[in-house]
């Protein structure tokens, strides 16, 4: 493998790219178009462009926003969750700050904790995953899709049909 002698430039592309995205869902907003935001792959996407959102990942990524979600957070906790708090009550993470409704997942109990807490200034649907590959949790997994699918038509007043999704 070759070692990009030109990091520098790479990285000022990237922030370049970021910074551009940030800008394209402050112009969706400026439009009205719903943002919802997440911070998992289990969150089901189409439902979000079923109703005309945008769904944007969430900023999770940097120590910066460590130390004050530590304010609240145990300092044991996971450093995703910490992260992914402190942008959210630094007002650190454009998406965060441009998203109508946050899809929150119970992949751990530190997000759920996060999630409770968020919930005092965001609007946030937790979204129950089950933790068993049984029939009985792939049922369960179906009734939360349409639980979702349901609160999103009733927040963004729209019906999610076959040809939306």
């Amino acid at each position: 493998m070759k070692l990009v002698q030109d990091l520098p430039g790479i990285f000022e592309e990237f922030g370049e790219k970021r910074r551009e995205a940030f800008l394209e869902v402050k112009e969706y907003k400026d439009k009205g178009v719903p943002v919802v935001g997440m911070y998992c792959a289990y969150f089901p996407t189409e439902l979000a462009m079923a109703v005309g959102a945008i769904p944007v990942g969430l900023c999770s990524f940097s120590n910066e926003t460590v130390t004050p979600a530590e304010r609240e957070l145990p300092k044991s906790m996971c450093p995703l969750v910490k992260s992914s708090y402190g942008f959210a009550i630094e007002d650190k993470c454009p998406f965060f700050h441009f998203a109508d409704l946050v899809i929150g997942e119970t992949t751990c109990d530190g997000k759920k904790k996060m999630y409770e807490f968020m919930s005092e200034f965001k609007d946030v649907f937790i979204l129950e995953l089950p933790h068993k590959q049984t029939e009985a949790a792939l049922q369960y997994w179906k009734s939360e899709i349409i639980r979702f699918k349901e609160y999103l038509e009733k927040k963004f007043d729209v019906e999610i049909t076959e040809e939306k999704l």
